[in-house]
């Protein structure tokens, strides 16, 4: 446990010096304080999330995974090694396949948590009013669970080992990071392959054109077939949030799902 926590330390302090240095000379709103409303809110989320998902996150996948193991004959423990033909190609191939599966797999999740009761849980990570790299923590724990579980029982019970799906999906995750960052980078001419800061931002817009829009985490392909893509041109979102009264510490945030009457919508 105290080695998880003098990891999770040294992995905020390396990001913080980074983006604080990315984020001084490619700012996307400048002027922007580190001590944003929302700071230690999101500075909590980064601390104990790790600590929370990790135990809870486990769990609910190995129960997920009993049912594959009982359909295609496999014991749950050589289940790590993945099972028919895709488990034959080369953890490298496994890997890039699972990016590529796991962002479309993403994508309609993504998509899922902007309607409903979903929302609800959802509407925790929008309710940031200014957006830096830290903001990419404010995820509540419902939420984690349910993009592991809908990510990581698809690939398994296509055959990927689930070492290779453990070791790509925690990059979705990292790359979370940059794409909350208080960056103007746009990719120029890979705005439309690769997803970038500008891009999710305008996800997280209160601004009424961005609404529902820009799901993708990886490959903004996904928003463009269909029909989800808004990137105009030379323009920065400018206003975040949600217009519901989502509470402004850790413990209303993460009760919050729970106490909502009704199921808005989306930002």
């Amino acid at each position: 446990m105290l080695g998880q926590i003098a990891g999770i330390a040294i992995v905020l302090a390396v990001l913080a010096a980074l983006y604080a240095v990315l984020q001084r000379f490619w700012p996307s709103i400048r002027g922007q304080r580190l001590y944003r409303p929302g700071f230690w809110t999101d500075l909590s989320y980064w601390l104990l999330s790790p600590l929370i998902n990790r135990g809870f996150g486990q769990v609910v996948v190995v129960a997920a995974l009993i049912p594959i193991a009982l359909a295609v004959g496999v014991a749950l423990p050589d289940l790590k090694n993945g099972w028919g033909p895709v488990a034959t190609l080369p953890l490298w191939v496994q890997a890039a396949a699972i990016v590529v599966l796991g962002d479309f797999i993403g994508y309609w999740v993504h998509r899922y948590t902007h309607t409903g009761w979903w929302w609800r849980v959802h509407a925790v990570h929008h309710s940031s009013t200014q957006l830096d790299w830290l903001a990419a923590a404010r995820v509540h724990p419902v939420n984690d669970a349910l993009g592991d579980i809908a990510r990581a029982v698809p690939l398994v019970a296509l055959g990927f080992a689930p070492i290779a799906v453990a070791g790509v999906l925690p990059f979705f995750t990292l790359y979370a990071v940059t794409l909350h960052a208080n960056l103007s980078w746009d990719y120029g001419p890979l705005r439309t392959v690769v997803a970038s800061p500008r891009f999710h931002r305008w996800h997280h817009t209160s601004a009424e054109e961005g609404r529902d829009r820009n799901f993708s985490g990886l490959f903004p392909v996904w928003d463009i077939l269909f029909g989800t893509y808004y990137m105009p041109t030379g323009v920065q979102p400018r206003s975040f949030g949600v217009s519901e009264a989502v509470p402004a510490g850790l413990l209303g945030q993460l009760a919050y799902p729970f106490r909502a009457s009704s199921a808005p919508p989306a930002p």
